[in-house]
């Protein structure tokens, strides 16, 4: 078997790392636009490294040909993750991605002839399988097949306040935190305001404490809508711990520098320029807010409905506690778990999906949360009419 692994940054090498000892391939080919990266990652792990530009069409099919599974870690997704998947398929290669854009995910759940040409050829593609999306997709499905019937899901993420998430990363959040958003609502995909409608979100120790958290733009809406059966609703919604970092990111949009085009006389956008000068040591000094003491990552996967014809909530709740070492981002674990199942063959549904439509939830997400030390809580509510 031959796996491709694109990008040799933090989570490609991860997944790379976690998949070597597995002994589920026999090559391995890394490949990056940064030759020496490639290099060290795929010297250390026996493996072959090539350079790879993803803005080259022909680059990409050349990488690819001849591969059992690429894994695709090169962002921002909404630049590349599309030219990459079409590849993907013309060439008849399995594919798994981490992409976390909600635009991408809404292309791909509507893209019917992708989706066939996948199936035609055989092949799988699974977009988003990462930390959130992907265990919280799963755990969305989960938490519906613990209802007898669920009309609506949840997913909200907590997040202690940073300014320097990379430029990269930065960018990407600063694209799915403005403008009008895109959530699965009353059975249709509907734009709304990013930070709108807020709601609170209760969670439990380390963090006892509310939070209000509003619309985000992310996949899950999209893909829980879109392939569990039954949904009327399924939103993201996000806040920081710190509401003065909510406040701040608000007055962000509200001043225009979120603006993803490149105006007259300008370089770049000022939504570009933001996520560069946030990636400065000057800039993580003055869009610096007091940390208000949270330990680490929360998220809560909610779905509502019935058991037994009265109302019901399953409510999950997943804790990534940093301090002392205690747990570990899982997104390069989920990948490579994934990754490792097609390249074993358990994975069997071919066609674009992302994972709650080709995985079972509960073995899954045990097996990778008990990896990375990540805790998870589950709770089932019923109410019951006395008379």
């Amino acid at each position: 078997m031959k796996l491709v692994i694109l990008s040799a940054g933090s989570i490609a090498s991860s997944v790379a790392r976690i998949l070597a000892p597995t002994g589920s391939y026999d090559e391995l080919v890394i490949a990056d636009i940064d030759l020496d990266k490639a290099s060290a990652v795929a010297n250390e792990l026996g493996g072959k490294a090539v350079r790879f530009d993803a803005t080259d069409p022909v680059g990409i099919k050349s990488v690819i040909t001849g591969a059992d599974v690429v894994f695709n870690a090169v962002g921002p997704f909404y630049k590349f993750g599309m030219p990459i998947i079409r590849a993907a398929i013309e060439c008849g290669v399995n594919y798994v991605d981490v992409c976390d854009e909600y635009d991408v995910a809404e292309q791909l759940v509507q893209a019917t002839d992708l989706d066939e040409a996948a199936r035609a050829a055989g092949v799988t593609v699974m977009f988003g399988m990462g930390f959130a999306p992907g265990i919280t997709s799963l755990i969305g499905r989960w938490a519906v097949e613990s209802l007898d019937s669920a009309h609506s899901v949840d997913v909200a993420m907590a997040i202690p306040y940073m300014v320097n998430m990379g430029a990269t990363i930065n960018e990407h959040m600063l694209h799915s935190m403005s403008g009008d958003v895109r959530q699965f609502i009353d059975g249709a995909v509907k734009a709304v305001p990013a930070w709108g409608d807020p709601k609170p979100f209760t969670f439990g120790a380390p963090f006892d404490v509310t939070a209000y958290a509003g619309y985000m733009g992310h996949p899950e809406g999209i893909t829980l809508g879109t392939y569990v059966p039954g949904l009327r609703n399924a939103t993201v919604r996000y806040t920081w711990f710190e509401e003065a970092g909510n406040n701040l990111w608000k007055l962000f949009q509200d001043l225009g520098i979120t603006n993803p085009d490149r105006l007259d006389g300008l370089p770049m956008s000022p939504r570009e320029f933001l996520a560069r000068y946030m990636a400065t040591a000057e800039g993580e000094r003055d869009l610096a807010v007091e940390y208000g003491g949270q330990p680490g990552t929360a998220m809560q996967i909610i779905a509502d409905g019935e058991i037994g014809g009265e109302p019901a909530r399953a409510l999950f709740e997943a804790q990534v506690v940093y301090s002392g070492n205690v747990g570990s981002d899982p997104t390069p674990h989920a990948a490579a778990t994934a990754v490792r199942e097609m390249l074993e063959g358990r994975i069997t549904r071919t066609g674009v999906v992302s994972p709650e439509a080709c995985i079972d939830p509960e073995p899954f997400v045990t097996s990778v949360l008990d990896a990375t030390g990540v805790k998870l809580v589950k709770r089932i509510t019923t109410t019951t009419t006395i008379r």
